[in-house]
C-alpha cells in the first residue's frame, strides 16, 4: 500500500509497540513488516529515531493486510508501553497532553492535536497528524482507560476533511 511521503522522525520506543502491542502470534509477521520497511533487526532502540514515513508505511500495511482492528488494538496498547501516558489520573489530563507527548515522540513530523473537554466526562480530540484513523481511535481510547477510567469510548467524527475529529466518552 503506498502511503504519501511524510518528513519527520519517530522514537523507537514508539515503533517498538509494533511489536510489544500484538499478541505473540502475530509478532514474526510484524517483525517482517517491519523488516520490508527498513527498520531491520535488532528490534526498535527506545531512545533511536526512525523516519516517521517507514513507521507509517507498516501502520498501513497492518491495516491493509490484518483489518482496522489489529491497527486500533496496535493503537491502543501504545498507551502502555509509552513514557509519555503514565502519570495522569484522570482521562481528560492525558488527552490534553497529547500534542506535548506527540512533540516529544516525533522530531519535524507534521501536525498536532486539539484538545476541548465537552462535559465532566468528554472530550473532543482534533488530529492533524499523519496517523492513520485506526491507530488514532485506539490510541485514545488506551490513553483514557490508562488514564483513571475502567472504559473509553472513541468516535469518529466523519464531517471534518482536512483534520480528524474524535468524540471521547469515559
Amino acid at each position: 500500500m503506498n502511503t504519501p511521503d511524510v518528513e519527520g522522525d519517530v522514537i523507537g520506543e514508539t515503533v517498538q509497540v509494533c511489536l510489544d502491542g500484538v499478541m505473540s502470534v502475530f509478532q514474526s509477521r510484524m517483525r517482517r513488516m517491519l523488516d520490508d520497511a527498513g527498520i531491520e533487526k535488532p528490534d526498535p532502540q527506545p531512545t533511536e529515531w526512525y523516519p516517521l514515513d517507514d513507521f507509517l508505511a507498516v501502520l498501513h500495511t497492518v491495516e491493509a493486510d490484518t483489518g482496522e482492528n489489529a491497527l486500533t488494538k496496535i493503537g491502543e496498547s501504545t498507551p502502555r508501553f509509552a513514557d509519555w501516558a503514565a502519570g495522569h489520573d484522570q482521562p481528560a489530563a492525558a488527552l490534553e497532553r497529547l500534542t506535548d507527548a506527540y512533540e516529544d515522540n516525533h522530531r519535524g513530523a507534521p501536525g498536532k492535536y486539539g484538545f476541548e473537554q465537552t462535559d465532566e466526562s468528554t472530550a473532543r480530540v482534533v488530529s492533524t497528524t499523519p496517523y492513520p484513523v485506526a491507530w488514532e481511535e485506539g490510541m485514545l481510547k488506551g490513553t483514557a482507560e490508562l488514564s483513571g477510567t475502567a472504559y473509553a469510548r472513541v468516535r469518529v467524527d466523519e464531517s471534518a476533511s482536512d483534520e480528524t475529529v474524535f468524540d471521547v466518552d469515559w
